[in-house]
């Protein structure tokens, strides 16, 4: 390995193996923070933080009983617990839900209604009204606690199998989630009493982005992101460890960097975290600068072993793309691709900013199978890609100042 290429398997290897669990609020996420702060600092970076208010969350015990039966559920990430015995109503569409009396009842929620995962109700950059109708429905009849039945969702949930059709720590009705095989078992039991029990605790954080900054104009800006958090129980190595990582290699080789214009590393701290806390937060701290950005360049999911990395560019004027794609003849793991509009590029973008979004090329097949899960450790990522990633991003840099 040259030393690139070693200091990423370094960096990789203590964020996604030394530190556990970088979800938002949780002490690896602190550590993990911590951690890209003083390696920015190392690097010669002026560093400044963005705190904001967030939730951890501990998950112990739960017990779904039925006519003496036992059934294998997981506590909602974010829900209140709660100990009921009640009578268990059923609904599978929006319409039967909207008909349902459920006051004071356990609510199963199967079959069409929960086919995918329904968005934070305060998430502000992707709310279909069908999921606000969800909860309009849910406020009005009022269950004691839910429980979801769902199957396999790779548009909003990833490979999770089951996926938690509820993630929203603003929403305080309690929830778990069984396998849809589970919850064909457990539907002939609506109109009766049965037990749910889930021991669930919401505990009041803090968090932070980290700004680095190198380079002498604020008024032309180009920012690199990635971001450090990770879902609860999974290593986060391509989702989003990897990013992390080039943005530390990104700023050892701007050790040196004397360029006119100000190039920004932000770590941002929330993209798979129910409110977004981080991204919200550079949002309210960037209000009327969007301007002041000629370029944000996102990596998020690279260096998946095997396949190269993808770029895609969007609303980019053409002196830029010429530059990248000039930059690209030295750098041959990485090749252009279609864009895809799931990552925080799309804040940028909404606020007028020409962007750039890199991941691996084999999107598709991390998304559906690999993400959010246990499978996404440091083994299935490639530490030269990253190395590459970096050095690309910094030619590019170069190029454009």
């Amino acid at each position: 390995m040259d030393n690139l290429t070693q200091l990423a398997s370094d960096y990789l290897e203590t964020l996604c193996s030394r530190i556990p669990n970088r979800a938002v609020g949780a002490p690896g996420n602190k550590q993990a923070t911590q951690f890209f702060r003083e390696i920015m600092e190392e690097n010669g970076l002026s560093v400044i933080s963005q705190p904001f208010n967030c939730i951890d969350f501990r998950a112990g015990e739960i017990r779904l009983a039925a006519g003496g039966v036992e059934f294998e559920a997981h506590i909602s990430p974010y829900s209140l617990g709660c100990n009921i015995t009640a009578e268990l109503a059923a609904a599978s569409t929006i319409a039967e839900l909207e008909a349902l009396d459920a006051r004071g009842k356990l609510l199963l929620l199967h079959g069409e209604i929960a086919r995918e995962q329904i968005m934070p109700r305060n998430f502000v950059f992707y709310n279909p009204e069908e999921h606000q109708r969800v909860y309009r429905a849910l406020d009005t009849i009022k269950p004691a606690a839910i429980i979801t039945a769902t199957g396999r969702s790779s548009d909003l949930a990833a490979a999770l199998y089951p996926f938690p059709m509820f993630e929203d720590g603003d929403f305080d009705i309690p929830s778990c989630f069984l396998e849809d095989t589970e919850g064909k078992r457990l539907l002939p039991h609506a109109g009766k009493d049965i037990h749910l029990s889930m021991d669930a605790e919401r505990i009041p954080e803090k968090a932070e982005n980290i700004i680095a900054r190198a380079g002498k104009n604020p008024q032309e800006k180009i920012v690199v992101t990635a971001h450090i958090d990770a879902k609860m129980g999974t290593p986060g190595a391509l989702d989003d460890g990897g990013g992390t990582v080039v943005l530390m290699l990104l700023a050892r080789l701007l050790k040196e960097y004397k360029g006119d214009r100000m190039v920004e590393i932000a770590s941002l701290n929330g993209e798979d975290y129910w409110s977004a806390g981080g991204q919200m937060e550079y949002v309210r701290a960037n209000t009327g600068a969007w301007g002041q950005m000629r370029l944000l360049v996102n990596i998020d999911g690279t260096g998946y072993r095997g396949y190269p990395t993808g770029i895609s560019y969007y609303e980019c004027p053409r002196p830029l793309t010429d530059a990248a794609q000039a930059a690209l003849k030295n750098y041959p793991g990485i090749t252009n691709m279609d864009p895809w509009f799931m990552g925080d590029h799309m804040i940028f973008v909404q606020n007028g900013v020409p962007a750039a979004a890199l991941t691996t090329a084999n999107f598709v097949e991390v998304w559906k199978q690999i993400a959010h899960t246990e499978k996404d450790s440091p083994e299935i990522v490639d530490p030269n890609l990253l190395a590459e990633t970096a050095r690309f991003i910094h030619a590019w840099i170069l190029a454009i100042n």
